[in-house]
């Protein structure tokens, strides 16, 4: 039960101690309001700083890496015939190149054959070798030299797959490089074989050994039908529809270069040459220094250090305009981080020598706001007379038998040590942390002591209250004592 206050007095008690409260409360959560503000702000300034610097850090990545300075650029002059790329290893050089035939798979078709049809049971044997053929149309095999390197499979036929469809099945999942299909030939089928790798010596040689040519006089013909080998004749086993054939080409005017694959990759050093299609004018190709891979690593680094001058800018200066002050302005992590950074971009490389010392001497400048801008016809001109002094300034590597630690790399390591779970940034993070939650228990302090300054104020006034309304029931009290005496005026005697 709430007690009633000011019933002797009057007085609205209940409004008196709370504005009295009130008034002496209004300074103090305005300190701490004051405080959080300033403590949130810097908060939010140094969160901002982290983000900036973890985005220059992102912008070093390619510049750090020395895969960025070695990369090649090949090109072909007609590269939906002759496509071209490469490695590292490869040189600097330019090649022409010509295609005469493209390296071929071999295909084989059998006869027609009804889809009901079945066939004698027995093993189709898989080999894979190099043929010389009868004749001059490459028709069959005159003879075969097995490759010793590559198994024979054997393919069991049964009476559950002694059918085109169970033949093509078969042979599929026997995944020996060969893939079977039927093919529609008029109201009948064929089985089609065809391997899976180009070049005449990836040929296949079939032979089969029959455990029945004719089971209850209902099958066409024992497996012999599906033959290719030195005893098949055109009239009898499968018909080779395509041989496998190498693909011959010619490599500056070197002529008969042959492959099994039309993909060529021990021709040229760190060079891959896919052949596409023959050519009537040789292919020109060109392998040289991926340049563009170097310059847009540096035109991404320069973004990233401009943003990052800009948000340390609004963070650190007065705006004399908007007369504001960033959030950091005097701040001496924001002073030191933004000196040290400033520093290790600005200075030479240690370890270098001759022209390409600092990142000035290759066309790199700074303007009055901080911000890098690049001459790309100095950055160019140090490209072409000295690439490795370009890559010493940037990453870590050797220049001329001195270990050297570039622009990139050294900047990289600072972030690092600003990023760190114990870096600069991390430790005014967490002691800010501790200051809202200091700020915290001191908003729980003061609620606690404006309650006892508000009991105790009710506790006063209402005593206060108590007082006058004993002192009125009193004076009420003598007053009708007084009316009460002989010889008040206000008496009834006679």
């Amino acid at each position: 039960m709430v007690a009633a206050t000011g019933l002797g007095s009057g007085i609205d008690i209940e409004g008196l101690v709370r504005g009295l409260v009130n008034a002496e409360r209004a300074p103090a959560e305005q300190r701490l309001l004051q405080r959080e503000s300033k403590v949130t702000t810097l908060l939010s300034a140094f969160g901002t700083a982290k983000g900036a610097l973890s985005d220059l850090k992102s912008s070093l990545a390619s510049l750090t890496d020395l895969a960025t300075y070695s990369k090649i650029s090949a090109t072909s002059s007609a590269s939906s015939k002759v496509a071209v790329s490469a490695t590292a290893a490869a040189q600097a050089s330019s090649y022409q190149v010509g295609v005469t035939t493209l390296a071929e798979s071999q295909s084989f078709a059998s006869t027609a054959y009804a889809s009901t049809d079945t066939f004698g049971t027995g093993t189709l044997t898989l080999t894979f070798g190099t043929p010389t053929y009868n004749g001059t149309t490459p028709d069959t095999y005159d003879t075969f030299i097995a490759d010793a390197t590559k198994t024979a499979v054997n393919i069991d036929i049964t009476t559950s797959n002694n059918t085109l469809e169970g033949l093509r099945d078969a042979i599929n999942d026997a995944d020996a490089g060969v893939s079977a299909s039927l093919l529609k030939d008029g109201e009948n089928f064929r089985l089609l074989i065809t391997t899976d790798d180009t070049g005449e010596s990836n040929s296949l040689q079939i032979t089969t050994s029959a455990i029945a040519a004719d089971i209850g006089g209902a099958d066409i013909a024992d497996l012999s039908s599906f033959d290719f080998d030195t005893d098949t004749t055109i009239a009898d086993g499968l018909q080779q529809t395509r041989a496998a054939a190498d693909a011959v080409f010619s490599i500056n005017g070197l002529e008969g270069l042959t492959s099994a694959s039309n993909t060529i990759t021990d021709a040229i050093d760190g060079v891959t040459l896919t052949l596409k299609d023959t050519t009537d004018t040789d292919a020109a190709i060109s392998i040289a220094p991926n340049r563009g891979a170097i310059t847009s690593a540096i035109d991404k680094f320069v973004e990233g250090y401009n943003s990052y001058i800009d948000l340390f800018n609004q963070l650190t200066d007065y705006n004399q305009t908007a007369n504001t002050r960033g959030a950091l302005q005097g701040d001496f992590s924001a002073r030191s981080i933004t000196s040290n950074v400033r520093n290790a971009v600005a200075n030479t490389v240690p370890g270098l020598t001759g022209a390409y010392r600092s990142l000035v001497d290759i066309g790199i400048t700074t303007d009055a706001e901080g911000k890098l801008s690049v001459d790309s016809t100095t950055l160019n001109a140090a490209l072409d007379a000295d690439p490795s002094a370009v890559t010493g300034l940037f990453a870590e590597t050797t220049y001329n038998g001195t270990e050297v630690t570039g622009v990139a790399a050294r900047l990289d390591s600072l972030l690092d040590n600003y990023l760190d779970s114990d870096g600069i940034l991390s430790a005014r993070t967490d002691s800010l942390n501790d200051r809202l939650s200091r700020i915290n228990d001191d908003r729980e302090v003061l609620v606690r002591r404006f309650e006892l300054l508000e009991t105790r104020y009710r506790a006063q006034f209402n005593a206060m209250d108590s007082l006058l309304a004993s002192i009125s029931s009193t004076g009420d009290f003598l007053a009708q004592q007084l009316e009460n005496l002989p010889g008040s005026s206000n008496g009834s005697r006679k």
